[in-house]
C-alpha cells in the first residue's frame, strides 16, 4: 500500500517485510505498506530509515516495481 498518495507528511509507519532479494547493490525489501515516495516523474525517491530488532538502517534507494515499492538499505550504523 502506497501510504506517500494517502498523506505525503506522513514520517513514521509500521510495516511488515513481505520479501526480500539482494542484487549486486545490496539488499532490497518489498513491504506491505509504505510512505517512502519512490524515484518518478523526474522527481528523486525519500530518504530515510527502517528500524528492525533494534537498529536503524537507512534507506538509500526506492523504486516501483509494477504494484510494489522496493527499499534498498544500506548498512546499519556502528
Amino acid at each position: 500500500m502506497r501510504l506517500d498518495r494517502h498523506d505525503s507528511y506522513l514520517t513514521t509507519f509500521q510495516a511488515t517485510v513481505v520479501e526480500a532479494r539482494r542484487s549486486e547493490r545490496g539488499l532490497w525489501l518489498r513491504l506491505d505498506r509504505s510512505a517512502f515516495y519512490p524515484t518518478a516523474g523526474g522527481q528523486p525517491h525519500d530518504t530515510g530509515t527502517l528500524e528492525a530488532a533494534g537498529h536503524a538502517y537507512p534507506v538509500v534507494d526506492v523504486e516501483v516495481e509494477g504494484d510494489s515499492v522496493w527499499h534498498l538499505l544500506g548498512a546499519a550504523p556502528g
